[in-house]
């Protein structure tokens, strides 16, 4: 697989229709360290899955340690620590929003770890009465806890998600122009058993009319953002 080197591009970003994007308006000053045991963001949505609101709250335990707190409409309590650079890569809070990719119950919380020419992210789910980091799907690096998303000129990284026939797939692509046209690799998985199963892997050369599906994080609606 071919690692984008990460390269510092400012404090701001541009989020639009589901997809992230470096801002054209990227600023060069030094982003100030947020001030540590201080929450950055609170959010009530389900994540358990049970039709009722919970409540997230995100707090900076350190310079690059956050904590996320997560207190079910139940009554159900669990803490998990999260490391992330991205308030000293870009100067925005860790907090991208929510999501629901896969077909288990309740809402994915998206949390940014760093940021360069993309972004990587990890995924935080309730199972089984507690807080877990979600793998990726299996790419080319297998068991990774680590997403990523880049959308520039020359690179696309990210997933696709579709439903068919009842069932959960997700499509994660590495793609680069040549000339007219994007060429790379897609990997297909399928939600089973409580995880990304791999189903195939193709090597596709594509128009920029075939390519623009594929851009960003896709088929899912982010929500509670920033």
């Amino acid at each position: 697989m071919r690692i984008v080197k990460l390269i510092v591009l400012g404090s701001a970003l541009a989020l639009a229709g589901g997809l992230l994007v470096p801002s054209a308006r990227a600023a060069a000053a030094v982003p100030r360290a947020l001030p540590m045991d201080v929450a950055t963001r609170v959010v009530s949505i389900d994540v358990d899955g049970d039709g009722a609101p919970d409540t997230v709250t995100v707090e900076q335990s350190g310079p690059d340690t956050f904590v996320v707190n997560v207190v079910t409409s139940a009554g159900q309590d669990d803490v998990v620590q999260l490391t992330s650079t991205i308030d000293d890569d870009w100067g925005i809070e860790p907090w991208y929003g929510a999501a629901k990719l896969d077909r288990s119950p309740g809402y994915e919380l998206l949390l940014l770890t760093s940021g360069g020419d993309g972004v990587m992210f990890r995924v935080l789910t309730w199972r089984e009465g507690g807080l877990v980091f979600e793998k990726a799907p299996k790419s080319l690096i297998k068991g990774s806890y680590d997403w990523y998303l880049a959308s520039l000129d020359w690179a696309r990284f990210g997933y696709r998600f579709t439903t068919w026939h009842h069932r959960r797939y997700v499509r994660d692509f590495e793609l680069f122009r040549s000339g007219k046209y994007w060429k790379g690799t897609i990997v297909k998985s399928v939600w089973k058993s409580g995880t990304w199963t791999k189903v195939s892997s193709t090597k596709v050369k594509f128009t920029a009319s075939q390519a623009k599906p594929y851009n960003g994080l896709s088929g899912v609606t982010v929500v509670a953002r920033p």
